[in-house]
């Protein structure tokens, strides 16, 4: 079995980032206990089906295809050691979402949440915020955009 090197990794990430035209959103987490309080982030990864794929129906096997290749995006940006924090891939809900911001596309969503590994309810700290930004570096070297699609020159 060959092992995929680290640049032939992020060539076949970026090969999904434009198959799917995938961007990201970033979300507040927050707990309400008396009062609203932030507790971490809400990643979400947005793709549409790749050509050749029209038929559009919440849950089809083209969504399931384009979610499990929005997890291994997720999966790679997600930092490797453990950490204060813990990051935690939601499962596939078989749903397609629209945004006006993107004109109403057809999109598949993976959420990431980033929060306490201990003290689910403690304010957002320096770890969370520590681990979004290595996370949109990731993104960002794959090409990725926060709030719309951007086709590669």
């Amino acid at each position: 079995m060959l092992v995929e090197t680290s640049q032939q990794t992020i060539e076949r990430l970026k090969a999904l980032v434009e198959k799917h035209q995938v961007c990201y959103d970033v979300w507040s987490e927050n707990l309400v206990v008396k009062e609203r309080t932030k507790v971490g982030f809400l990643v979400e990864l947005n793709g549409v089906h790749g050509e050749g794929a029209d038929h559009i129906v919440p849950g089809c096997k083209h969504c399931h295809n384009t979610f499990e290749d929005l997890r291994q995006i997720a999966e790679w940006i997600v930092p490797k050691e453990q950490r204060a924090s813990y990051y935690d891939i939601q499962p596939f809900d078989n749903a397609l979402r629209q945004a006006a911001r993107r004109k109403f596309r057809q999109e598949v969503v993976l959420g990431i949440k980033i929060l306490h590994r201990q003290g689910f309810d403690q304010p957002l700290d320096q770890c969370e915020e520590i681990c979004l930004k290595e996370m949109r570096e990731k993104l960002a070297e794959l090409g990725i955009h926060e709030g719309e699609w951007r086709a590669h020159p």
